[in-house]
């Protein structure tokens, strides 16, 4: 996933099932290595949790100095 993550970032992970909402999330730390991710996220619900992205999820590279919008 390039440009290299980092905190800040959104993670948003698509629905699984027809009318299920896509959750939202925000990269609080960097835990795993490029070629097996790891992060600590606080999903829209203030849950945080250590997430291993699938091919349902993307990352969203937020330009630095600006906060993302949830």
């Amino acid at each position: 996933m390039s440009p290299e993550t980092k905190p800040g970032d959104l993670v948003v992970v698509t629905g699984h099932h027809v009318g299920e909402r896509e959750r939202l999330g925000e990269i609080l730390e960097v835990l795993g290595e490029s070629d097996r991710p790891r992060y600590r996220v606080r999903w829209d619900d203030e849950h945080v949790s250590i997430f291993s992205p699938g091919n349902d999820a993307v990352i969203r590279h937020v330009a630095r100095g600006r906060r993302p919008r949830r």
